[in-house]
């Protein structure tokens, strides 16, 4: 059998790659993960070689230097027997991770269905499981006010882009993707706003405390990018925020999610409407940000405290 054109599935998998690639809705730190999940998915398939001969996909089994042997697949077929493998490979990951991959996955799928690769929507074959509701991660007041007051502190080459970073991601609840990869252009410092573009490259206007649009004006501008000559690694912005944590005594791992939950958590405590936090956070849906509608019990506490009938202050005597 002489097939007329080779085309490896991981080249088909490159190709899906650049062509989320090319659209802007696609978050380069998605497009690495989904490359990372794709890799594992097709693994299992060795020195197999899958091409197109005819509409027809043949697998081609390396079998030495003197001949090769062929054998007719539907390439449906194929994926699916991938799709159990990685199943059970996958099924030690936690949920949210999992979700990752299947959501990969799926999008993988369609794409090789709208492309004509497949004709036949393997979608029903994945299915999500359900990601238990987890409380975010996040500050006490006196623990925030603890580590800025110890970030502000700091000395050395790069103590104020540490300090502004924090000050990204605590003082305007930036993801640490949107405050790692911050240009000059997006900021305002004569209205104090940073213009950031979050998800799905949607953009949303967010005010500066004043302490960082300070730091900001005083701030030599230097190159293109706020914290740096080029966009600083999530890696590194993730060691300076665990750092961070550290040298104030924050008794648990500090990361950069725990400071913008914080962010969200204290602006509704202090009364912030959750349609106004919707837009400061850059949610798509309401729902995400009802996530931040708990509040600790010493505040919860306080509060009843100081407005219930019966708290202590207004107490009725016996």
């Amino acid at each position: 059998m002489s097939p007329r054109k080779e085309q490896k599935l991981s080249e088909l998998a490159s190709k899906y790659l650049n062509s989320r690639a090319d659209t802007r809705t696609t978050l380069p730190l998605t497009s690495k993960s989904y490359a990372t999940d794709l890799n594992q998915f097709l693994q299992p398939l060795g020195g197999e070689a899958i091409f197109l001969q005819n509409r027809r996909w043949v697998t081609k089994i390396e079998k030495g230097n003197s001949h090769q042997n062929y054998k007719i697949v539907q390439l449906a077929d194929l994926l699916l027997e991938l799709l159990r493998k990685a199943q059970v490979k996958w099924s030690g990951l936690s949920p949210a991770s999992r979700n990752r991959k299947v959501a990969c996955l799926k999008s993988f799928f369609n794409w090789l269905l709208a492309e004509n690769y497949i004709d036949v929507d393997l979608s029903a074959h994945l299915i999500s499981p359900k990601v238990p509701e987890r409380i975010p991660r996040f500050l006490s007041l006196d623990e925030a006010l603890a580590l800025i007051s110890c970030v502000s502190r700091e000395t050395g080459p790069n103590a104020r882009r540490d300090f502004i970073l924090v000050l990204l991601l605590y003082g305007a609840g930036l993801r640490v993707s949107e405050a790692a990869n911050l240009t000059w252009a997006q900021v305002n410092l004569t209205e104090r706003t940073l213009t950031v573009r979050g998800k799905g490259d949607k953009e949303r206007q967010v005010a500066m405390v004043p302490v960082l649009a300070k730091m900001l004006s005083q701030e030599r501008q230097v190159g293109e990018f706020v914290l740096g000559p080029k966009p600083l690694s999530t890696r590194v912005a993730y060691e300076i925020v665990r750092r961070s944590g550290a040298k104030a005594g924050l008794l648990k791992p500090l990361n950069p999610h725990a400071l913008r939950h914080s962010f969200a958590t204290h602006m509704l405590s202090s009364g912030t409407d959750l349609r106004v936090l919707q837009e400061l956070l850059g949610h798509e849906s309401l729902t995400a940000t009802q996530r931040y509608l708990h509040l600790s019990i010493e505040h919860l506490s306080r509060t009843m405290e100081e407005h219930h009938p019966f708290g202590h202050k207004k107490a009725v005597k016996p």
